[in-house]
């Protein structure tokens, strides 16, 4: 009987650790509940859009420009809050994919992020130009302007540039400045501002990040997202095919613990 009792327990025991790691989506749930949840969130947000109102008053009172003045602002996670979309991955136990990535863009359902519309909607007052610069695919054009029209936001969809080729957005950038000069540039991750920080590892990131500083809060307007990002390819160096247990491990090795 005592076998058997610890015969049940081992199974008990080995399928719930099994669960447990049977979840390749589980180590986002923590930044996917902070976003989710966290009045911080929705504080870190409006900070960064009061920040680049300021900067924005700054630049158009001292004609900070020369050609006509424009913002460049990255959609999701920037604008869109992508959140129920990692939040369905943890519940049904799945990465990031195309398919169903597609699906919800298709739903255009995503919400506003605090202070955007308001903010963008200030910017549109001023006579600024706003451009969307986003790394989703161009199939799915119909459905963000669709989502950024139904939730308020002043667009254009000859505003929206999508990814075509490369996920690198310099060359998108490039052709605004043809006719615009971008004043600020607003977004979650760093490859939003500049290409210098495209692609870089872990400690370059952070090295630009330092030499940078002057910029933020002023040029560069960075927004939270400790959902995924270049951030968390940095780890893997970008190489996202590789397989959970390695993307696993390589997250444990960038842990620091104290001796």
């Amino acid at each position: 009987m005592k076998f058997v009792y610890m015969f049940l327990l081992t199974i008990i025991i080995t399928g719930c650790s099994t669960n447990s790691n049977n979840n390749p989506a589980l180590y986002t749930e923590q930044g996917t509940l902070w976003i989710q949840n966290a009045a911080e969130v929705r504080a870190l947000t409006y900070q960064a859009f009061n920040s680049a109102r300021n900067h924005l008053d700054d630049v158009l009172r001292k004609r900070m420009y020369r050609k006509k003045p424009a913002i460049v602002f990255d959609i999701d996670e920037t604008l869109l809050d992508n959140s129920p979309y990692q939040a369905k991955n943890i519940i049904d136990k799945h990465t990031y994919e195309p398919v169903s990535w597609f699906k919800w863009i298709d739903l255009a359902q995503a919400k506003a992020l605090p202070g955007s519309v308001d903010f963008l909607n200030y910017v549109h007052k001023k006579g600024v130009k706003i451009i969307y610069i986003s790394n989703r695919k161009i199939r799915g054009l119909e459905a963000t302007y669709k989502n950024m029209l139904d939730v308020g936001f002043p667009v254009k969809r000859q505003d929206i540039f999508l990814r075509t080729t490369t996920s690198n957005k310099e060359e998108r950038r490039q052709d605004v400045l043809k006719n615009y000069d971008i004043v600020m540039l607003v977004g979650d991750t760093l490859a939003d501002f500049s290409e210098v920080f495209h692609k870089k590892g872990t400690n370059e990131r952070n090295i630009l990040a330092d030499k940078h500083r002057g910029d933020f809060g002023r040029k560069y307007i960075i927004l939270p997202n400790p959902m995924y990002g270049d951030w968390e390819g940095a780890l893997y160096n970008y190489e996202y095919s590789k397989s959970e247990s390695d993307k696993e491990k390589l997250r444990k090795r960038h842990l620091y613990p104290h001796n």
